[in-house]
C-alpha cells in the first residue's frame, strides 16, 4: 500500500519545489518574449522588410596569406530595401511559425513542470502538453524551414544581380529539429504508460 501511494504521489522537497518554480517562471517570461519577437518581427517585416537582414547563401573569395590555401564565405546578410511580395510573405510566414512553435513548447513545458510541482507527473494532460511540443516542433520546425528556405531561395534569385552574383540559390535544411520533436513524441506513450501505472496503483491505496 505505501508503495503504491509513493509512486502515485513522488515525494519533491521544498528545494526541488522551489528550483521547480523559479524555471518554470523564467522559462515562461523568456520563451514568452522570444516567441512574442518571433511574432512581431514576422509582421513588421512586411511593414518595413529593409529593417531585417536576410541570410543567403554565397560563395565569396577571400584574399588569404602565407600558408592558406583557399578561403570563401559562404554567407552574406542583406538589409533589402525593394523586396517582391512572394519572398517577402514566405518570410514573414518562417518568422511567425517560429514565434508559433516557441509559444507552443514554452506552453507544453510549462504545464509538465507546474504538474511535478504539484507532485502529479503523470497527470492525464501530460501526454497532451508532450504531444502539443513534439508536434509543434516536427511539423512547426519543417514549416519554419520551409518557408524561410524558399523565401530566402527567391531572395536569392531577384537580388543575385545587385550583389554582383555572389549569392547561391538555396538553404541548409537542419533535419535534427524535425527528429527531436518525433523524439519527443515518443516520450507521449511514456506519460501513457505513467499515467496507467499511476491509476493501478491508487487502485491499491
Amino acid at each position: 500500500m505505501t508503495g503504491g501511494s509513493s509512486i502515485a504521489n513522488p515525494n519533491v522537497s521544498k528545494a526541488d519545489r522551489l528550483a521547480i518554480w523559479s524555471i518554470l517562471v523564467v522559462g515562461m517570461f523568456g520563451g514568452g518574449f522570444v516567441a512574442g519577437l518571433g511574432l512581431v518581427t514576422g509582421v513588421f517585416r512586411l511593414i518595413d522588410p529593409a529593417r531585417y537582414p536576410i541570410a543567403l547563401l554565397a560563395d565569396i573569395p577571400v584574399e588569404t596569406g602565407p600558408g592558406i590555401a583557399q578561403a570563401h564565405g559562404d554567407g552574406v546578410l542583406v538589409n533589402a530595401e525593394q523586396l517582391s511580395a512572394g519572398p517577402l510573405w514566405l518570410l514573414a510566414a518562417g518568422d511567425m511559425t517560429l514565434g508559433l512553435v516557441i509559444g507552443c513548447v514554452t506552453a507544453s513545458f510549462a504545464h509538465v513542470l507546474y504538474r511535478v510541482a504539484q507532485r502529479k507527473p503523470f497527470h492525464s494532460t501530460m501526454q497532451v502538453a508532450v504531444l502539443v511540443a513534439g508536434v509543434a516542433i516536427a511539423v512547426g520546425g519543417l514549416l519554419h524551414q520551409g518557408f524561410t528556405g524558399l523565401g530566402t531561395m527567391m531572395a536569392a534569385d531577384e537580388l543575385n544581380d545587385s550583389l554582383g552574383g555572389v549569392a547561391e540559390v538555396g538553404f541548409l535544411f537542419n533535419p535534427l529539429i524535425p527528429l527531436v520533436g518525433f523524439g519527443i513524441l515518443a516520450l507521449a506513450y511514456v506519460f501513457r504508460a505513467g499515467e496507467r501505472i499511476q491509476r493501478e496503483t491508487e487502485g491499491l491505496v
